[in-house]
């Protein structure tokens, strides 16, 4: 969606209009504005200017195959809190076979394929299931999502005793985040805490993961079924009452206990 600045009398009923708060207003050219995400340069092949020079790369953009089709429906879903998953469903699969069949009967061009194969878009939200979408209750099905932050936990479990690099205790520690999980929900599945608490685990596991290797030594070889073994491990939450151990240190150092 673009403003047309020339037909806007900055009235402003679209600032506050918009659901995802993502329209202001520009005191200097009394217009209302927002991200165009730089359709001038999309057209000609080349990125957007915040995921080309984001120094944290915090912004990605990717290729991402949906069907026409099923958006109708998707959007219809009666129930809010599966909107999330119905618009998962929209999504393409770039490596199933069929898909790619259908896609050149459609005139669709191979470099698009294999970007769609290559986009990481695609894979943090099909694939890793850390993106999720904004306010999805509002059936819309905007193709901008958001990984939900991991908040500072690691220095609050430190300051209260516990090894905030452990992975049981990151997990054990998600429900107690400075930043809510019922607040994130709100924001990103409609009020439901499963998929971003899921997502949030699947960070802090990879968090935990990434902590572990040491740059200076070769990766460890294991066979595949110490992998598996591995990965049951890794994302094994922590036993309940260490679970309300921490949420209680955590309580109480949120409450200048530290």
């Amino acid at each position: 969606m673009l403003v047309d600045q020339d037909s806007c009398r900055g009235w402003r009923m679209c600032v506050t209009g918009c659901p995802y708060k993502k329209v202001y207003f520009n005191h200097r050219t009394g217009k209302a504005e927002k991200c165009t995400f730089c359709y001038p340069r999309v057209e000609v092949g080349l990125p957007t200017v915040c995921s080309e020079t984001c120094m944290g790369r915090l912004c990605y953009l990717g290729v991402v195959l949906y069907d026409a089709d099923r958006v109708a429906e998707a959007a219809a879903t009666p129930d809010e809190k599966d909107l999330y998953e119905a618009q998962l469903g929209v999504f393409l699969d770039p490596e199933d076979a069929e898909v790619r069949q259908e896609a050149e009967r459609a005139g669709i061009a191979p470099d698009w394929i294999d970007a769609a194969r290559r986009s990481p878009v695609r894979a943090l939200i099909s694939e890793y299931r850390v993106a999720l979408p904004l306010h999805p209750e509002f059936p819309t099905l905007p193709m901008v999502w958001y990984i939900p932050p991991l908040s500072p936990v690691v220095d609050a479990l430190t300051a209260t005793g516990f090894d905030g690099e452990d992975a049981h205790n990151l997990f054990g520690a998600i429900g107690s985040l400075r930043i809510p999980l019922e607040y994130l929900a709100e924001l990103f599945t409609a009020g439901d805490p499963v998929p971003v608490r899921d997502a949030l685990a699947r960070l802090a596991a990879m968090r935990s993961y990434l902590r572990d290797i040491n740059p200076a030594e070769p990766p460890r070889r294991v066979d595949r079924h110490r992998r598996r073994h591995d990965r049951r491990t890794a994302l094994r939450p922590a036993p309940p009452a260490r679970r309300r151990e921490i949420r209680r240190a955590l309580r109480h150092s949120d409450r200048g206990g530290r």
